[in-house]
Order: structure tokens, then sequence, then C-alpha cells
């Protein structure tokens, strides 16, 4: 991960860091744990990173983090107990993961302006045991079943043809997760949370995704935050809610081979009772040093027909280096 003497003030990274300097409150997926301890667990990548970082991340301009997602116990419950720790130290609140589950479910609140903001953070990409209980450490979980449905009168008149994947989330974590929004929003104006959901590397959602993303709308959240896929996807305007079901990838450094082409930051501007305005900005994740490169008009246009392409019930305008979304 970057050490501080890498950290991006200068061009050409410097306008994409600053949006973020310019928010009131920024929102972010840490993706990785912050530890010298544990042993890497037997899966395909394991990440962590340095105690170090939470300073990078704190002068980056992020206030909250949800570490809820499949690196967070890469290398086991005592790194994860030592990012606890780590963040903590640093003053930067966390959401999504935590020595128990009640912990790893408890909403961040903040105020600015006299409006009142709640965070939580949840993961449907759960490596075995990742999932917080009671008793154990971990992530705030969406369990999802995944089956396959064979067509038999396709497969005999064309041997070879995949299956359709079918996906549904566990109905007891979905009631959860809209009872733990249901009482934030009852001490907050709004509700934002932070999901780790979905495929890697492909434009495509999950079947579960979209009905997942409206119940929590239903239960009162306002801006749903989709990350994993490490690829943009598109926006859907649900009655009073946003669901944003990825913003792809913002600094990615690790296996910068692995990123997606683009990602974008989103910047909401909320009243008391609705989304006054929200605005996507394309950022492109530079090959040599993970770091995002801020686009301009001609980014933001291609993000516009990108935007059109894969997004549900949702109208968008073009500003001069942003899309905004029509509400």
């Amino acid at each position: 991960m970057l050490d501080h003497e890498f950290f991006p003030h200068k061009a050409p990274f410097r306008n994409a860091f600053q949006i973020l300097s310019k928010a009131d409150v920024v929102f972010a997926n840490l993706e990785n744990p912050l530890g010298t301890r544990g042993h890497p667990r037997e899966k395909m990548f394991a990440f962590r990173s340095k105690p170090s970082l939470a300073k990078v991340v704190a002068d980056s301009g992020v206030d909250v983090v949800t570490i809820a997602n499949n690196h967070m116990l890469d290398y086991g419950e005592e790194v994860l107990m030592e990012t606890l720790r780590t963040l903590s130290k640093a003053k930067i609140p966390f959401v999504g993961a935590g020595r128990n589950i009640a912990e790893a479910e408890r909403p961040v609140m903040t105020e600015r302006g006299g409006i009142r903001v709640a965070f939580l953070g949840l993961a449907a990409t759960l490596p075995l045991g990742a999932a917080a209980s009671r008793e154990r450490p971990g992530l705030a979980p969406i369990h999802v079943t995944t089956s396959y449905e064979i067509d038999p009168t396709l497969t005999q008149e064309q041997p070879g043809n995949p299956p359709k994947i079918r996906t549904q989330v566990d109905p007891r974590d979905q009631e959860r997760v809209c009872s733990n929004i249901r009482e934030a929003r009852k001490l907050a104006d709004h509700v934002i949370v932070g999901i780790h959901w979905g495929v890697a590397f492909t434009k495509e959602r999950a079947e579960y995704q979209q009905p997942l993303g409206r119940k929590m709308i239903d239960a009162g959240a306002s801006i749903i935050v989709g990350h994993h896929s490490h690829m943009r996807h598109g926006i859907e305007h649900y009655y009073n809610g946003v669901i944003l079901y990825s913003l792809g990838d913002f600094v990615f450094h690790d296996r910068v081979d692995m990123t997606g082409e683009s990602g974008m930051i989103a910047t909401a501007k909320l009243s008391k009772d609705r989304i006054e305005d929200l605005s996507l900005w394309p950022v492109t994740v530079e090959v040599k040093t993970g770091l995002p490169i801020l686009g301009r008009h001609k980014e933001a246009r291609e993000l516009l027909e990108d935007m059109k392409q894969h997004s549900v019930q949702t109208n968008f305008k073009l500003k001069k280096n942003s899309v905004r979304i029509e509400l």
C-alpha cells in the first residue's frame, strides 16, 4: 500500500482528492486490513497493509470507512482486531465489522449543518468464517444462496449450454438488515449503506442485488453505495432513494493489473427530508501508481453514455465534468 512519501498531493492526482476535501463527510470502502500480525488465509488474494496507512486515509479527507468486504479477514481475526484498534487510534470511525455482530452492525452517526446522517456497512461477499456472530468477530453479513437452473429441453438441443445462475438473500439476514436501517432512520435524517456485493470484473449484476437494494430503500435508506466489482455499474432511482450498484475503483495499487478501466466519485447534497443533488465524477485509475485521475468533459460524456446503458429508471444530465442524476 501507499507510503507517506507517495501520497498524491500533486498533479495529476490532486484534482480527484480535491473532490473529497470539499465534502462535509467522505464515506469510503477500505478493502484491506491494517496490521503486521497473523498469517494469510488460503484464498486467491490475501491483502494486508501497514498500520501507518491509517494516517494516509485520514489525510486524504476520508471521514468514515466501511470495512465490510471480502479482504478484511485475509490475515485472520488477529489482524482484524489490530485494524479496529488502528482505526480507533487514528480517529477514523468504521462500520461493517467488529468484535461481534452487535459492533459490526452498529451505525456511525454524523451531523453537519443540522442534518444527521447514519452510515452502515454490509458484506454479501463472505469467505468461510468471515461473518460476525454474537461470540465471533467478523463482518456484518448478508448471506446469499446460489443455485443453477438448467433447461432440459435447451440442454438436449444444445449440449454444454451454461445454466442460469440464481442468487437469493437469506430472508432472515434481509429482515435483520432492514430492521437495523429502520432503527438508524429513527435517529437520523438519512441512512447511507455501503455494501460489498455482486460479481467481480463484470458489468452484470447478480440476481439478488436489485431486490435487496430496493428492500433497503423501502426500510428507510437514502443511498446504497455498492462496491466489489472493480467496475462501475449503473444507477437506480427508486422511490426516494438511489442505488449506486458499484462505483468501481478509486485507489487500487496492490494489483493494478486487475483494476477496472474506470470508476467514479459520487457526491450528494442532502437536506433534512430529501436528496437535493447527486452527481457522478469520472475517474481513471492510473496503471503505474494505482491512483485516481479525475476525468474532464470527454470522460464525463463517456460516463453519461455508460450510465444510460446500464441504469434502471434513472435520468441523467451532463454537466461540465460530471454527470448529474435527475431526481
